[in-house]
Parts: C-alpha cells; sequence; structure tokens
C-alpha cells in the first residue's frame, strides 16, 4: 500500500492535504483550549463574586435572601453553598441563624435533596457531601432515609460521614458504629475521622460522657466490628479523652486477644498521662503490643530496665530498636545497659545498643 501511494502521481497531494488537515486540527485545538479556559476562568469569577456576595449579605443584612439573585445553575449553588458552610462554620448566634433561613429561602436544601436521588452515584454523593456541610439537625432523618435505599457503597460512606456531624446521643452513635460494621470495612483513617467528629462535638457541648456511655455499650456487642471498636479508641487518643481512662483500661482488660485494641489502649492512656499498663503491655507476648508500649517506657519505667534490656533479643527486629531507643532515652542507667550490651557476644543485641547510643549522641 505504502509503496503505491509512493508511486503515485499524487503523492504529494495526499501529503500536502494531510498535512494542512493536521494543521487545521491543531488549530482547532488551540481555540478550544482558549476558549474553555476563558469559560473556566469567568465561571470562577461568578463563583467567588457571589461567595462574597452572599458572605457579605449575611454578615450585614437583615434579610440577605432579599438581596441576592436566585441560583441559576449548579455553579450558583455551590456557590451560595461554600459561601453558607463557611459562614456555619465560623460564627454562632443570628449570623448562624440568617445562614440557616437562606438555605431554605434559595431553595438550597430541595435542590441538593433532589440530587441525593439522583440516577448518577457520583452526584449523588456530591450533594450528600454539600447537605452534610451545613451541619443541620433536619437533615439527619433523610440521611437515614436515603441510606436505607442507596446501592453506591461510596455514597453510604458519605452518608455515615454526615451523620457523624449531627450525632450527639450514645444511641444514635450506636447505631453508626452498627451501619459502619455493616458496610465492608473502608480505612482505619476514615473511621476514625467519623468518631473524632463526634468526639469533639460531645467536648464542645460537655457532653463527653456519652461517649462513654457507648462505648461500654459496645465493648461486647458482636454487631460492631473489633476494628470499629479500635478506631474508636484511636479517635480518643486523637482527641485526648481525658475523662475515658477508666474506660480504656476496661478495654485493655476486656481483649487480650486483640492486639489492635491493645495497641489503640496503650496510646490513648499514654496521650492521657496514664501509664498504668505500660508494664503489662511491654510483657505481652504479640509484639505489636510490646512496640506500641516501648514508645513510652522511657516515661514510665525506669524500675525496668532489665525487662527493657531482655527485649533487645526479641525475635521482632523493631521491638529490639525501640527497647534500645527507649534505654537510650532513660538517663546513664539506660545508657550504662546499652554499653554493656555494645561490648557483648549478642550480635544483634551489640548492634541495636550501638545504633541507640550513636542515636543519642547524635
Amino acid at each position: 500500500m505504502l509503496e503505491i501511494l509512493t508511486q503515485s502521481p499524487h503523492f504529494y497531494d495526499y501529503v500536502t492535504a494531510a498535512v494542512l488537515l493536521l494543521g487545521v486540527f491543531n488549530v482547532a485545538e488551540v481555540l478550544f483550549l482558549l476558549w474553555n479556559k476563558a469559560r473556566v476562568e469567568r465561571s470562577e469569577l461568578k463563583r467567588q463574586d457571589l461567595k462574597r456576595l452572599a458572605s457579605t449579605a449575611l454578615i450585614t443584612a437583615t434579610d440577605p435572601a432579599e438581596l441576592l439573585p436566585k441560583p441559576a445553575d449548579e455553579e450558583d449553588f455551590a456557590a451560595y453553598s461554600e459561601a453558607i458552610a463557611s459562614v456555619l462554620d465560623s460564627f454562632e448566634g443570628e449570623i448562624a441563624v440568617k445562614a440557616v433561613g437562606l438555605i431554605s429561602d434559595l431553595g438550597i436544601d430541595e435542590h441538593y435533596r433532589r440530587l441525593a436521588r439522583h440516577r448518577v452515584w457520583y452526584k449523588r454523593g456530591n450533594a450528600i457531601d454539600i447537605l452534610s456541610s451545613f451541619r443541620l439537625k433536619a437533615n439527619k432523618e433523610f440521611f437515614l432515609a436515603v441510606f436505607r435505599s442507596e446501592t453506591s457503597l461510596d455514597v453510604r460512606y458519605r452518608i455515615i460521614y454526615g451523620l457523624s456531624l449531627l450525632t450527639r446521643e450514645h444511641s444514635d452513635i450506636r447505631a453508626l458504629a452498627r451501619m459502619l460494621s455493616g458496610l465492608p470495612y473502608l480505612t482505619a483513617k476514615y473511621t476514625e475521622d467519623i468518631f473524632y467528629n463526634i468526639i469533639t462535638a460531645l467536648k464542645a457541648a460537655g457532653n463527653e460522657a456519652e461517649f462513654g456511655i457507648f462505648m461500654r455499650e459496645i465493648m461486647h456487642d458482636g454487631a460492631v466490628l473489633n476494628l470499629v471498636k479500635r478506631d474508636c479508641i484511636t479517635a480518643c487518643y486523637a482527641a485526648s479523652c481525658e475523662k475515658g481512662r477508666g474506660l480504656l483500661m476496661e478495654y485493655y482488660a476486656a481483649f487480650p486477644e486483640e492486639p489492635e485494641i491493645l495497641m489503640a489502649a496503650v496510646k490513648a492512656l499514654a496521650r492521657i498521662g496514664d501509664f498504668s499498663v505500660m508494664p503489662a503491655a511491654i510483657r505481652h507476648p504479640d509484639w505489636r503490643v510490646r512496640l506500641a508500649a516501648l514508645k513510652y517506657a522511657h516515661l514510665c519505667c525506669m524500675d525496668m530496665i532489665p525487662e527493657i534490656r531482655a527485649l533487645l533479643r526479641d525475635p521482632n527486629y523493631h521491638v529490639r530498636l525501640n527497647a534500645a531507643l527507649a534505654l537510650a532515652k532513660s538517663g546513664e542507667k539506660g545508657r550504662a545497659a546499652l554499653r554493656e550490651e555494645a561490648a557483648g557476644a549478642d550480635a544483634f543485641a551489640a548492634s541495636t545498643a550501638a545504633y541507640a547510643l550513636g542515636q543519642e549522641a547524635a
């Protein structure tokens, strides 16, 4: 075929036509990109103007809905929603009340409730995200109703996140934990964020005890995954649950065969200054629990230097290393033990001890 084309008397005409077509295509592509860039910039400018106008109206006007144009398209709804969510995060009292009223006055809630039933899953998910950003208690029953009929896991996870911003009673928190446990486990960070939202809201309201009641209710609840229980404890660590000391110790005692829960309890207790479980954790048969405890051993376990020193011969490298680092931070007695080990015959213990001494010197 190529040979026929090259021998054709019209070969150069074909080449010229192809080059011209390619040039036209390239010019059209550049023009389209320039047009699209201008369109996006205009859209963003309009969006920023609407956000600024809405924020100003909410702060300065008695009836902001009278000053604002009705949203005409999806971009308008998104701009207003972002502005209102920002105001609700930043203000309380009269301004917050006006912001909530504006959601209804502009039809924003109705718009996104309709979108939450859209046939395309990512539009449903986006609608749930925006409704969640308002943190309106009125959306709680709507979220629950949508959750029951929703088929997309992604949207269901978003609904649960939205509910975590609204849940304030221990019975509701337990229901949320069961909803989570009924879905495929997503990630530790996601689940931790769910319960962190709840804890911080309860602490702000002076009602942290509700979370403690919830934690005791689910301790032996088989309908709640142990991974979810672990993430609840991790959320306590992140939120510094000072009032949860006794509860965390109960969890440590109740799950001796669950290293994930034990590790989370060790960290959460250490965060609030309670090291009472450290001696038991350092002796635990699971290396992960020993490792978690060793990270705090220098703060509490000066009388356990012989036990920590013995862990320089632990089968697990991470335990050996952290035992050495704990000794290096444990004052002169700990460093003396490391110097003895560094000169000893055990190659693993000697190299780990030498490394820890070098780190301490540096």
